[in-house]
């Protein structure tokens, strides 16, 4: 998985060679500028961070793991076909494990600042390694396709999105149909399964904004001017290579690797993701204080949730 709204993205542009040492490059330095406008939120602290191995940022606790919202989905699977064998219908219960995306959850610290593993992009450049993304090669076995009174008995709805109270049998019909029932049982909601919205304004809106930050602007410009004495010329991080039509191939080509390798040395000689990530927690840590409360009832209701999925599937 890549990064959340912005996705690597540009071409190689024209090549520039600088012999002189890019200012402010020095391996392990840090490169924090003081605020300059008001309004911005303060800084506790910033590491020098090489990787996001160890990174967890402010909002995580209040977000569903990938492992959690794979069993949450298979535990609303199962009921959903309990359900709709009550009436009289086979419904299949998906076999396949939830994908692994290489992040522990929607926060996506393992590709939020783009690559940042040496080893990694020495190997397979911008691609993603083996097992870290759904394959996109994978052939899905087809869903199934229901007819107009399983439809009914599924959804809770008439085909002209209206509420069925009763199926054409004249029996009731849950709320929301099997899918609301199965819903409301893991939940207590039957429109609201897995991460609420409030969660993902704060994750996404985080990471929207720190980009504009005059504190990432800064070192932004000085990634930039590091890529350039390899002959390499882009604004910032997010417009590094990766969708451009010379790295979509089935591997990385050896270019690929090479500018994926230089875009990781500059962000550890400048510092990109210790200020990045660190910019991107404050502006969190800001939204959350706004919002404890809400944040609260957020954390209980994961542990719900988490505590259905398991006594469904019997683990």
């Amino acid at each position: 998985m890549r990064a959340l709204t912005t996705q690597l993205a540009g071409r190689i542009g024209a090549l520039v060679v600088l012999s002189a040492v890019v200012a402010g490059c020095a391996e392990g330095q840090a490169v924090e500028p003081r605020p300059k406008a008001s309004g911005l939120p303060p800084l506790a602290g910033v590491p020098t961070r090489l990787d996001v191995g160890s990174l967890v940022l402010p909002i995580e606790p209040y977000l569903f793991t990938d492992r959690q919202v794979g069993r949450l989905f298979r535990a609303r699977a199962v009921l959903t076909a309990s359900c709709m064998e009550r009436f009289g219908h086979r419904w299949p219960v998906p076999a396949e494990a939830a994908p692994e995306t290489g992040t522990l959850n929607p926060a996506n610290t393992a590709h939020r600042y783009g690559i940042t593993d040496v080893r990694l992009a020495a190997r397979y450049g911008y691609h993603p390694a083996p097992g870290t993304v759904p394959s996109r090669t994978k052939q899905k076995s087809p869903g199934p396709n229901p007819g107009p009174e399983e439809l009914l008995v599924l959804t809770g709805l008439h085909e002209d999105g209206t509420r069925a109270a009763k199926d054409e049998r004249g029996r009731p019909v849950p709320a929301g149909g099997c899918q609301g029932e199965a819903t409301t049982a893991l939940s207590g909601d039957p429109q609201k399964i897995g991460n609420r919205e409030l969660v993902g304004t704060i994750n996404i809106g985080s990471y929207r904004d720190s980009q504009k930050d005059p504190r990432v602007v800064r070192v932004f410009r000085a990634w930039s001017r590091c890529m350039r004495q390899y002959g390499y010329v882009y604004a910032d991080p997010t417009r590094a290579p990766g969708k451009g039509a010379e790295f979509t191939g089935p591997t990385a080509t050896k270019t690929e690797i090479a500018v994926a390798g230089k875009d990781v040395e500059c962000k550890r000689r400048t510092n990109v993701i210790g200020i990045w990530s660190s910019v991107d927690a404050a502006y969190q840590r800001r939204a959350m204080s706004e919002k404890t409360r809400e944040l609260a009832a957020i954390k209980r209701d994961i542990r719900t949730q988490v505590a259905n999925a398991d006594r469904v599937l019997g683990k």
